[in-house]
């Protein structure tokens, strides 16, 4: 076993605290979807029910069976942020929480149930992209462009689940991927921690069905002996059957969904919760839009189909290359097959198309595979093109979770309506609806912690732009020794 000054040695425990502490510094106050989620948090650790019949009224993500009032999303973040806010409950003296106690046991839990998977989910893409063949610096590299420079950065200082399913389906993948490619015995004990990453996916998001069925599929591709499965299988069906028992007593059945108690008209509509065909304009809108175009505000990721190419060329890595490419196309496909509306597609406020977060992890190792495939003057331009792309990106999810990650829908252009005319004016952390129980406020929500240091405007960045500094010193000092041995 590693010593604690031996894994401070390491590349990952850098990125682990690089990824941790930016997302750590922002806490976003409350909206819709986050509400929703959290007041299931509060009904369950409060009243012991996960009826949220006294908390609904500051959301309008409700699902309504026999009078009373549910929460309309899939209860995976909530239920893995009761302990954080069962630990802050008590500090209420016996009366119920209100004001600045629910805004820590809400910031708090983010903390816990997003920004923490979410640091563990930036760690493995840097060994994933090892894998791979990339360089030490190469996936640090495409690690930390995934962490500052995508939709992972502000969704991961949001109380949604997109982020968290990013994060179980990238470290399901990694155990699975990293065994085969490192001769690891596909053991009993992984491919049951999988199952229940891949499990867990969908009660976190009920989208992440895709990635359990892509991934799944990976599995049933290189898994040997293939009776094995049936360990993965096993580790699903507990987050499964748990799935399954709350849904049996929110809904009267396992197989009945929120969305059809849901009050949002789109959900009963179309073949099934308002998915019907795929539209190809709407593809182009969510890859290419000013509004939420993933290749606008992210352009390096656009480098992830030369990336999948390539990494298809070699016999060795076609099973992930398909894997890199299937989550991705599986995710673009549900969210333009959401045409039962003019917007459903865009899913409310935001900066971005949320539907596709729980993909960009993998859109992120196609990316990495260009550096492990290509020869030495070839990488100095993709290294000189990733770096320009991925810094712009970084710039834009820099500005957006400072500002305000969740954009009303009426700015087509949300960056140049909207966040960086408040960027250059100094005005952060902007939103005002509140997390707990009650309408929108005129006092602001939102905070990051150089705001509580007691500073103000742009100035609240410098604590955040110290730490980031400091520990990329310190992962600087750790791809030292990984280019030595890599070049010896």
């Amino acid at each position: 076993m590693m010593s604690p000054r031996d894994v401070a040695r390491r590349p990952e425990a850098a990125l682990f605290a690089m990824a941790l502490g930016a997302s750590a510094y922002f806490f976003q106050g409350g909206g819709w979807n986050q509400n929703s989620r959290f007041n299931l948090v509060r009904s369950i650790v409060e009243q012991h029910t996960i009826v949220v019949d006294d908390y609904v009224h500051n959301t309008g993500d409700i699902a309504v069976r026999d009078g009373h009032y549910y929460c309309d999303k899939a209860p995976g973040v909530s239920i893995l942020a009761l302990p954080v806010y069962a630990a802050v409950h008590p500090f209420a003296g016996g009366q119920r929480p209100r004001g600045r106690l629910v805004n820590a046991g809400a910031y708090l839990a983010t903390v816990w149930a997003v920004s923490l998977p979410s640091a563990l989910a930036v760690v493995m893409l840097y060994q994933l992209a090892l894998t791979i063949g990339a360089s030490p610096a190469a996936a640090a590299a495409i690690a930390l462009a995934y962490a500052f420079g995508t939709l992972a950065l502000p969704y991961s200082t949001l109380f949604y689940g997109h982020q968290l399913a990013a994060a179980v389906l990238i470290l399901a993948f990694g155990l699975l991927a990293r065994a085969r490619h490192q001769a690891i015995p596909f053991s009993a004990g992984r491919l049951f921690a999988a199952g229940i990453l891949l499990g867990a996916g969908v009660a976190v998001e009920y989208p992440g069905a895709l990635g359990l069925v892509a991934i799944g599929l990976y599995a049933a591709a290189v898994v040997r002996p293939r009776p094995r499965l049936l360990w993965l299988a096993a580790g699903a069906a507990v987050p499964g059957l748990a799935l399954a028992a709350y849904h049996t007593a929110a809904w009267g059945s396992p197989l009945l969904l929120p969305g059809h108690f849901s009050n949002d008209p789109p959900r009963h509509r179309g073949a099934f919760m308002g998915i019907t065909w795929p539209s190809a304009d709407l593809a182009g809108k969510i890859l290419f839009s000013q509004t939420r175009g993933l290749f606008r505000h992210a352009p390096w990721l656009m480098l992830w189909l030369p990336g999948v190419i390539l990494l298809a060329r070699r016999p060795r890595f076609r099973a992930e290359a398909a894997a890199c490419t299937l989550v991705p196309l599986m995710y673009l496909w549900f969210n333009s097959s959401l045409t039962t509306s003019p917007t459903d597609w865009r899913a409310g406020w935001g900066i971005g198309p949320r539907h596709l977060v729980a993909a960009l992890p993998f859109f992120a190792l196609g990316v990495a595979a260009l550096f492990a495939s290509v020869d030495a003057t070839r990488r100095r331009i993709t290294w000189a093109a990733f770096a320009a792309l991925a810094g712009y990106s970084a710039a834009l999810m820099l500005v957006a979770t400072a500002v305000r990650p969740e954009v009303p829908t009426w700015y087509d252009r949300p960056f140049g309506e909207y966040l960086f005319p408040s960027f250059r004016n100094g005005q952060l952390a902007v939103n005002t609806i509140p997390i707990h129980t009650g309408f929108i406020h005129e006092q602001r929500q939102a905070w990051n912690l150089g705001e509580k240091l007691g500073l103000t405007g742009l100035a609240t960045l410098l604590p955040l732009a110290a730490y980031l500094a400091a520990t990329a010193a310190w992962l600087i000092s750790t791809l030292r020794p990984q280019r030595t041995e890599t070049t010896s």
